[in-house]
């Protein structure tokens, strides 16, 4: 993808996260980059094609960073807690108008979101599971494709604002880090739960 092209998405997702994606017109867009509506028009189609490129970009740049992680050095539970970095700088803040925009008036990107989660995501999940238990820090009993099922359904819940009103207080960067911090204390054993509690004592 032209480096260009690369900027422009990434400026574009700012604007969708801040204002929400269907009240965001093509001028806005354009106004916000610094170009004109014609020049805007020589790289997308239109705005549906705007929305699909950001969603793409957005999950290739996610993929990306999952796989980076999984080949490190680092541990099962340290790449999870680093996975939980990436979540919230990229759906921390987000609106939930974007959520209910791209469900309503823009299926064809909902849909990549959705495969996205289906098969990218679901297979990181359970890949860190396979990881922690070959490692001796997840619990040896672990049925990894039901618990990696659970855990995405409950961050999905999260994600699509999904929460309660009594709980909608609470910063979106709080409610993902206590997810994961929940879910490592079911699936590591003793010597995975000594290891997390080192590592919440540094951070």
């Amino acid at each position: 993808m032209e480096e260009k092209v690369k900027q422009y998405l990434q400026e574009i997702s700012k604007v969708f996260m801040q204002y929400g994606v269907r009240t965001t017109s093509m001028d806005d867009i354009a106004r916000h980059l610094g170009i004109s509506k014609k020049t805007l028009y020589q790289y997308f189609s239109d705005k549906n094609d705007v929305v699909k490129q950001v969603i793409s970009h957005n999950m290739e740049e996610i993929n990306s960073l999952f796989q980076g992680l999984m080949v490190e050095k680092s541990n099962a539970i340290e790449t999870l807690i680093e996975v939980s970095k990436i979540l919230i700088n990229h759906f921390g803040k987000l609106s939930s108008t974007v959520s209910n925009d791209l469900k309503k008036y823009y299926p064809e990107a909902a849909k990549l979101l959705e495969e996205h989660r289906s098969t990218h995501v679901l297979e990181n999940i359970e890949k860190n599971l396979h990881k922690g238990i070959k490692e001796g820090i997840y619990r040896d009993d672990l049925d990894v494709k039901i618990i990696a099922y659970f855990y995405l359904l409950r961050m999905d819940h999260m994600l699509s604002f999904e929460v309660q009103e009594d709980m909608q207080e609470y910063p979106m960067e709080k409610l993902v880090r206590e997810l994961f911090i929940y879910h490592i204390r079911g699936i590591a054993n003793e010597k995975g739960i000594a290891y997390l509690e080192k590592k919440l004592e540094e951070n």
